[in-house]
């Protein structure tokens, strides 16, 4: 018995088949790149018929490479990157696609700015309007009226995908709050922020719980991906929270999703929003539960591009890059806490989405004198330190968490887990145990868990996480930890005016 996952990120999309008890049977992974609009060097869009070609092809080659026949498979569930928006029109043809990077909001989001003020965050738990559906909305309403005009439907892009899927434009608690417009209070979608973007509510979709059917896969899509026709198409969501599922989050827990970002998020089963609106409160997928967010922005992407930068001038840059990251433990292997008194800032950071529009300066602080002979410093010293920094900028975002509410636990899950080093590390410089799912691809088993839910397989997107989620051994703080302590008052001190 397996199921179908399809998750949109940032940087690709990719497709796992998966048993129901969570075991990955077969992974296929695409990049995918954006355009940037002339004249606009803000916005990015992507094209719809190419990324759902790539979605297709993704699919066929983990159906292939699963081994499994595809009309053995149960379900399929879909989830993406949050804040990411395709507007369709009355015809049912995409007038609009833009990815969580598309700024073109910060243009127009003075318009919620002026007819809701704070209260924007009070009612949506988001800040600033710039990142979210509603200031795209008035961007184009102001600047190409004819497509404001035409557009009929307001799909989260996981939603989008079930859309192609099955025809349906419906989405569940965690995507809907995350395109800016819902009320998370209700979990419903808010009068006010609507009238204020002068559109109906009638124009996003209808809102169902996470993991239930809401259609199934149409002739034209099955021809196109290989999925069997009339296949269940259940409700998934937003990537971050399908972390949360493959990480089995209980209230009270922390989770670090260690991607290309770090979203640091608090299960929550009573309702909060921060009254001094330096972070985010969304719905969560599990019913009467939400999710405080306190996002350490890009991490891993930020790792990436240091490597990149370093293996630039090496014979062949793209296996330079691939062996490094490959062999990132032994490469790291004996560089002590503090990096050789190297500290960086080129990106993490604590969370305060009052000023997530300011653009700080990235900054290295080398030991004096930054002399061969007196400091060991070299490349693997300076990734080193970007993982440093990475971490105390998770430590800072768990203490703005934890400001609200004492953690029980924490776990982290997501690409950077697949390095030994970095729960070692995240354990030593929050001198506490962290827990690790054996699957680090938590987005996709998210959706998996979603699918094999909306399958029967079982009754709650509680009990299929419990079932699904595998784990190592906890990771605990060593001799180190008393050191990163230190370490970690420094970097803040240099970095977070003592944040």
């Amino acid at each position: 018995m397996v199921v179908a996952a399809i998750d949109a990120g940032t940087t690709g999309v990719r497709c796992m088949i998966s048993g129901t008890k969570g075991e990955p049977l077969g992974i296929s992974r695409r990049p995918w790149n954006y355009t940037t609009p002339t004249h606009l060097e803000i916005a990015k869009e992507f094209d719809p018929e190419h990324f759902w070609h790539l979605i297709c092809t993704v699919v066929k080659e983990a159906i292939k490479t699963s081994g499994v026949k595809a009309s053995d498979i149960l379900a399929v569930s879909t989830t993406s990157q949050r804040h990411g928006v395709v507007f369709v029109d009355r015809e049912g043809v995409e007038v609009y696609a833009g990815p969580n990077v598309d700024a073109r909001g910060a243009m127009t989001q003075y318009i919620i700015e002026e007819s809701i003020g704070e209260k924007y965050h009070e009612i949506t738990g988001c800040w600033p309007p710039l990142m979210f559906s509603p200031a795209r909305l008035s961007w184009f309403e102001e600047e190409v009226p004819e497509v404001f005009e035409s557009i009929a439907h307001v799909l989260p892009i996981n939603d989008w995908i079930a859309y192609r899927l099955g025809g349906i434009f419906s989405t569940d608690p965690s995507a809907g709050s995350a395109t800016g417009f819902m009320n998370i209070r209700t979990g419903k979608w808010s009068d006010e922020v609507t009238e204020a973007v002068g559109v109906s509510s009638e124009i996003l979709p209808e809102i169902h719980e996470t993991g239930t059917i809401t259609g199934e896969v149409t002739p034209e899509a099955h021809k196109a991906c290989g999925l069997p026709k009339g296949l269940s198409i259940a409700q998934g969501g937003a990537d971050a929270h399908c972390a949360l599922l493959a990480s089995d989050a209980q209230p009270g827990e922390i989770v670090v999703i260690a991607g290309s970002t770090a979203p640091v998020m608090m299960i929550l089963d009573k309702f909060y929003c921060d009254p001094s609106q330096k972070i985010w409160t969304g719905c969560h997928m599990i019913p009467d539960n939400w999710v405080l967010e306190s996002n350490a922005t890009l991490t891993g992407a930020y790792l990436n591009w240091v490597v990149r930068l370093l293996c630039e001038r090496a014979k062949d840059t793209e296996s330079c890059i691939r062996d490094t990251l490959k062999h990132l433990d032994r490469i790291l292997t004996g560089i002590p806490p503090g990096s050789h008194e190297t500290f960086v800032a080129l990106g993490p950071s604590i969370m305060n989405c009052q000023q997530i529009t300011d653009v700080k300066q990235a900054k290295m602080v080398f030991p004096q004198p930054a002399l061969p002979q007196v400091t060991p410093l070299n490349s693997a010293a300076m990734i080193h330190a970007v993982l440093e920094n990475i971490a105390y900028a998770v430590r800072g975002n768990c203490q703005q968490l934890e400001a609200h509410q004492q953690a029980s636990c924490i776990k982290t899950i997501g690409g950077m887990t697949q390095s030994r080093i970095w729960p070692e590390m995240l354990a030593n410089v929050l001198g506490r145990s962290v827990h690790t799912p054996i699957q680090p691809e938590g987005s996709l088993l998210g959706a998996a868990i979603c699918a094999s839910t909306g399958a029967g397989q079982y009754s709650r997107l509680m009990d299929a996480a419990k079932a699904m989620v595998k784990w190592k051994s906890a990771t605990n703080p060593d001799e180190r930890a008393d050191l990163y302590k230190s370490y970690f008052s420094k970097w803040s001190s240099m970095f977070c005016d003592g944040a």
